[in-house]
């Protein structure tokens, strides 16, 4: 694809209305610094979500980034010890009275995912046995997770397995679980979501609630594109307590402006346009250019991205 531009057009904010197609691609490129532009972008998104929530969230909750669920697991002889479980936030409520709302964290899914499709396979499951532990009486009750997905917990990664174990050990203490994947270059964990773009029905991005007070155990999903906005979800918290219309979409686009991320991409050209090049001379191994992991769908969207950014800045010079 040619440059749309003769000289370099970097811009402090995002200019998608969503995830930023041009980074994201920047930042599933295989480097030998294995990720560390996304660990460190996702290091600050989860703080700004945590941030957020904590400005937002009624008196009596507030959230922690980076700080376990202290489950306690009992085993019994033969078991494999799971590896403790350290979920990106938690929305804590300091008393545990009361009963747990119950409005959809999702409303109108697109993919309603049962529990048992996923998790049917795994025979340990049932040997483990979750209690709430002692460490958080201080703290009060865990009732909200929340994970922003890496590589390394999607299929082909080396934390898929402890990731869906703990997924389910979430459930089982009554926590209610959302996960954003953004990831696009990398399959779902969860086997009931296509990996994308090899079906026309596959999509890049998602956003999954799973509620265990609902009367179903399920996994609620919403899909979305290249350039759209980031689904809003509801947030249930006890009694008639609810979050409403929370968006991921606020604390991504404060990381993106308060970091170097905009000096990093250029739209100007095509996301990461040196991909092939990098890739072949670091690690010797073809790979397909960033644009090509794009459903051509969504190859036009980021190209149309591309035109008006470029035709804005033009305009305004």
């Amino acid at each position: 694809m040619p440059r749309l531009s003769d000289q370099p057009i970097r811009l402090k904010h995002n200019v998608y209305r969503g995830p930023n197609a041009h980074l994201l691609s920047l930042q599933q490129t295989p480097r030998p610094d294995a990720g560390g532009l996304w660990h460190s972008f996702h290091s600050a998104f989860i703080t700004h979500i945590a941030e957020w929530l904590n400005a937002h969230l009624p008196n009596g909750y507030f959230v922690l980034s980076e700080q376990s669920l202290q489950i306690a697991i009992s085993f019994s002889a033969g078991d494999e010890r799971l590896p403790p479980r350290i979920p990106d936030a938690t929305i804590y409520r300091a008393s545990s009275s009361g009963s747990p709302n119950l409005v959809m964290a999702i409303p109108i899914p697109d993919m309603v995912v049962s529990i048992d499709d996923d998790y049917q396979q795994d025979s340990q499951i049932n040997a483990v046995v979750i209690y709430k532990g002692v460490s958080h009486l201080d703290l009060g009750e865990p009732i909200v997770r929340i994970e922003v997905l890496s590589a390394a917990n999607k299929r082909g990664g080396s934390g898929l397995g402890a990731y869906q174990r703990g997924r389910f050990d979430t459930f089982r203490s009554g926590v209610i679980l959302y996960e954003l994947d953004l990831l696009h270059e990398f399959a779902s964990p969860l086997e009931s979501i296509s990996a994308y773009p090899k079906t026309d029905k596959s999509r890049p991005y998602y956003v999954a609630a799973t509620d265990p007070h609902q009367a179903v155990l399920e996994t609620r999903v919403k899909f979305f594109d290249v350039d759209d906005p980031f689904p809003v979800v509801n947030i249930p918290l006890y009694a008639d307590e609810v979050l409403r219309d929370f968006d991921f979409g606020i604390p991504y686009n404060t990381t993106f402006e308060l970091g170097p991320w905009g000096r990093l991409v250029d739209y100007g050209d095509e996301p990461d346009p040196k991909r092939q090049a990098i890739v072949q001379q670091k690690l010797k191994r073809a790979v397909p250019s960033a644009l090509d992991t794009y459903s051509a769908a969504d190859q036009v969207r980021i190209m149309d991205r591309m035109r008006a950014v470029v035709a804005s800045v033009q305009s305004a010079s």
